[in-house]
């Protein structure tokens, strides 16, 4: 990348250094739109943002108005909030699954393209949702909603992450747009930012008593919770609760829990369970590896 190009990706404004640094953020998301890109619309492309930039909640909307848009549910995208797509990318997919001449495309309403671009948009969501934690599908679509139901519901006083991609086909050039909630970007980057910093002083510390570290930490207690849902309440809902009060829980999906431990830190995310019974006991089975953000902390002891 050219030194002129880089520097054009960089001028957010108000972008701090965490975030730019972030490559377990950025390196899995230009693959996922590489990927997108070359499945939808047979582009090859490495997907380098074409910008970057910090904005508030009105402009964020603002701009994915001038666009076919879709936005996601927080309750299970709390950090991608919306993708949005060009002229262009639209009539290039429109294209490509009608397999019609783009001439023949001028009778092909507005509200259909639309509609033929709502699964491949879901598949984008899926390709990037999948490196994201917290993440995870409503049924068999991703949870599309309003902006009024996305993370910080595209409030002017929240701040959200807006990336843009660019690819080039026969002299037609498409463009992306992907919105992520700023808070839950920043959260995780700050995590990374301390493992890193961790992993330095683990590193450095080897030699004058690293293993006896080592073995001390290895051998720490630490607690570990099965989390089947969370609700947000008003302190007066939770001022009124009576013995014997039911709360339901609408959404919970008992093959879906998350397994996560309590570390000096913060809360960490081990893995994902399903919840079953064992022997007359309620009991957890994983089904995935421990999740790389807890791995990466254990890494080098």
């Amino acid at each position: 990348m050219s030194s002129v190009l880089r520097k054009k990706i960089e001028a957010g404004v108000g972008m701090p250094p965490a975030i730019l640094q972030f490559d377990d953020f950025w390196g899995p998301l230009q693959a996922s739109v590489a990927s997108w890109f070359s499945g939808t619309y047979a582009i090859e492309t490495k997907a380098i943002p074409e910008s970057r930039r910090l904005v508030a909640g009105n402009i964020a909307r603002s701009h994915l108005e001038t666009l076919s848009y879709f936005v996601f549910k927080s309750r299970f995208s709390p950090g991608l909030c919306a993708i949005g797509v060009d002229e262009v990318g639209v009539a290039l997919n429109a294209h490509h699954r009608l397999q019609q001449p783009s001439d023949n495309l001028e009778g092909v309403s507005e509200l259909f393209r639309k509609l033929l671009l709502e699964t491949p948009v879901v598949e984008l969501w899926s390709l990037v949702s999948s490196g994201l934690a917290d993440h995870r599908l409503n049924g068999p679509q991703a949870p599309l909603t309003d902006f009024s139901a996305a993370a910080g519901g595209f409030a002017p006083a929240q701040r959200y992450l807006v990336v843009e991609f660019a690819a080039s086909k026969d002299g037609q050039v498409a463009k992306i747009c992907i919105v992520f909630h700023f808070d839950y970007v920043q959260l995780n980057a700050d995590e990374f930012q301390q493992t890193r910093a961790r992993l330095r002083q683990a590193s450095a510390g080897k030699g004058q008593g690293g293993d006896a570290l080592r073995k001390s930490v290895k051998s720490s207690m630490i607690e570990l919770e099965g989390v089947l849902e969370r609700l947000t309440l008003s302190i007066g809902e939770c001022s009124r609760f009576e013995v014997g009060q039911l709360i339901a829980l609408p959404d919970v999906d008992t093959t879906h829990v998350s397994l996560q431990a309590e570390t000096v830190n913060g809360r960490v995310e081990v893995g994902h369970c399903e919840m079953g019974i064992w022997k007359r006991q309620r009991a957890l089975k994983l089904k995935t590896p421990i999740l790389e953000p807890f791995t990466r902390e254990l890494a080098k002891l």
